[in-house]
């Protein structure tokens, strides 16, 4: 197991410096996780508006309904029935105690509304900003290739120029498989 470690730590020390030596990567990276943020705020503000309409839609259900109710209380005293008057009445105070409840969570989707607006507005400004420094990373010339100078390890030279198909594919999958070990760190 400390063959795993020491190479997934030389594996993860590689790809840092790649990513320092490749600022545009990062900020794709960066980018693609503030545009996952966008879309989450996003979600979560529709949701909080989608409850708050359907908070006043029930409230405005109940209010018809209490009415009704407040009318046969009347009717029911007028007709001298207290045993349904005072029913009518239980039933009017459970509508009014669920209203309640409703008010209460329409309130605070309506005070989360703001709070989660700005924070969407934040999000897309850095979203904004990101792509900025993206664009500016393009226009720049790209860093020049690895030189013979870097710590870059060379491949075996029994295997002379070209490498044969496996250690290409095995080199192909342990590239892959560091970019996922990135993808995991950086979503930490």
């Amino acid at each position: 197991m400390k063959f795993l470690d020491d190479l997934s730590a030389f594996l993860e020390q590689r790809l840092d410096e790649f990513l320092a030596a490749n600022p545009g990567l990062k900020l794709q990276i960066l980018l693609l996780e503030v545009e996952q943020q966008e879309a989450e705020t996003s979600q979560l503000l529709q949701s909080l508006m989608a409850q708050k309409q359907r908070a006043e839609q029930d409230i405005l259900g109940l209010v018809a309904n209490m009415r009704k109710w407040t009318e046969r209380i009347q009717k029911a005293e007028a007709a001298h029935r207290p045993d349904l008057a005072q029913a009518a009445r239980q039933r009017e105070q459970d509508l009014r105690q669920r209203g309640n409840r409703l008010w209460q969570q329409m309130s605070q989707s309506q005070q989360q509304i703001p709070a989660t607006q700005a924070l969407l507005e934040k999000i897309k400004v850095r979203r904004q900003e990101i792509q900025a420094e993206i664009r500016k990373h393009q226009t720049q010339a790209p860093p020049p290739p690895f030189s013979k100078s870097e710590s870059v390890p060379s491949p075996p030279s029994s295997f002379g120029q070209s490498l044969d198909p496996l250690e290409a594919t095995f080199r192909e999958m342990e590239l892959k498989e560091a970019l996922e070990e990135l993808k995991r760190n950086m979503s930490r």
